[in-house]
């Protein structure tokens, strides 16, 4: 029954597809690389426009433009395997025969099927763009049979450009099917550093005491009150431990106000719940809005003395440039426990014991701070201050351009 009701969603929303989209009775033309989901374009916009490329569109609700040829269907038909999105798709990759295919949607189930059925004709290109908790999540999810099926036996990357040693160890662990592995770094701090170059943005160091990163959690793990409380008990000891040492606290917003209001309103009513009232207009007052480039956490966190949260990559991202990170994890599972271990993480304690590894991690030096690691502070996220990952990545994809299947 739950089938035939997902699978008349499905059927239904591609005939609302088909009734809004405009058709074109061609085929698309050829084109050297194309890129996997429009919504990869937000990240590769400093380096991608370098290139001639194909956008394939794979959100049903992002689809303005469906191709429709004989030669596209007979692609399709060949194909077709009960799943009509993968054969289109896979049917219009068939006819624009790129070198490579390209996407920063690392996560993505549809790349992962359209990898497996055409990696021999093409190179198929993911850059990791977030922590990735998925793996966790989908066994845990598996594992309490909220999903029917262990979704990370889907993932399938031939190339994969990560974060760092990290993410290689911890796919490896999960047995996940990637093919070559390659530490690039993290793309969207090479972005910011980008846009702080090209707008002359003047960063003032330490012009924060604590920078708390905005974390409410979401997806089918975070229902659970016990998950939700766990983020909120983070904010809670941050906002308590600036008050009571009168330090300067920043919390960047992670939603535009003026771009989605609900989302915003629906994170700042989150810690309304679990904050008192003088702990909420400590927040508000602390709290800086996001602005349209998005790029408002990274700066508030590069001002910051010392970065506070819990799973956000931003921690990792921090840690790697060389600032002082705490990651607390007050959530009730390991699943989301720091990378590296030792002074920079902390987990399952009472204010108090938040409160002394704080005040610790912010008298120390920096150089007794990292002696502190359990791993090297590029462990989770590469960084090289002389390269940026922008530079890294058009060598790469100049590299898989230049190969031939």
């Amino acid at each position: 029954k739950y089938r035939a009701v997902f699978n008349l969603k499905r059927y239904l929303s591609i005939l609302r597809l088909f009734l809004k989209v405009k058709l074109a009775f061609k085929n698309p033309q050829k084109h050297e690389l194309v890129i996997f989901d429009d919504e990869s374009i937000i990240e590769f916009k400093n380096f991608i426009y370098h290139y001639n490329f194909f956008v394939l569109q794979s959100r049903i609700g992002n689809i303005n433009k469906i191709y429709f040829s004989f030669k596209i269907l007979k692609y399709f038909f060949r194909h077709y395997n009960g799943n009509i999105m993968t054969a289109y798709l896979v049917s219009l990759l068939e006819v624009i025969r790129p070198k490579v295919v390209l996407t920063n949607i690392d996560n993505s189930l549809k790349f992962f099927d359209l990898a497996k059925i055409l990696d021999k004709k093409m190179n198929f290109v993911a850059i990791q763009n977030a922590s990735r908790f998925d793996l966790v999540e989908y066994k845990y999810l598996y594992k309490k049979n909220i999903i029917k099926s262990d979704l990370t036996k889907n993932f399938y990357i031939p190339n994969y450009l990560c974060f760092g040693q990290f993410e290689i160890d911890h796919f490896k662990h999960y047995g996940i099917k990637v093919k070559n592995y390659f530490k690039v770094g993290s793309l969207r701090l090479a972005n910011c550093f980008y846009h702080i170059k090209k707008n002359k943005i003047k960063l003032k160091k330490f012009n924060y005491d604590i920078c708390l990163i905005f974390e409410t959690g979401s997806g089918s793990v975070f229902y659970d009150k016990n998950m939700q409380k766990g983020f909120a008990d983070v904010a809670k000891f941050t906002i308590k431990f600036c008050m009571k040492h009168n330090m300067k606290l920043i919390c960047p917003q992670k939603r535009d106000k003026k771009i989605s209001p609900e989302a915003y309103n629906v994170g700042i009513n989150f810690f309304k719940k679990y904050l008192t009232n003088n702990e909420f207009n400590f927040f508000i007052s602390n709290s800086l809005e996001q602005k349209k480039e998005g790029y408002t956490s990274y700066i508030a966190m590069l001002q910051s003395k010392v970065v506070v949260g819990v799973t956000s990559t931003l921690l990792r991202e921090n840690l790697a440039i060389g600032g002082k990170t705490l990651s607390c994890n007050l959530l009730p599972t390991d699943m989301y426990n720091f990378p590296v271990q030792g002074i920079c993480s902390i987990k399952n304690c009472t204010f108090e014991e938040f409160e002394k590894k704080l005040l610790q991690i912010y008298s120390i030096s920096e150089k007794d701070y990292f002696s502190k690691l359990s791993k090297d502070k590029c462990y989770a996220v590469e960084y090289d201050e002389k390269v940026s990952t922008i530079e890294i990545l058009k060598r790469k994809i100049d590299l898989f351009l230049a190969e031939s299947k």
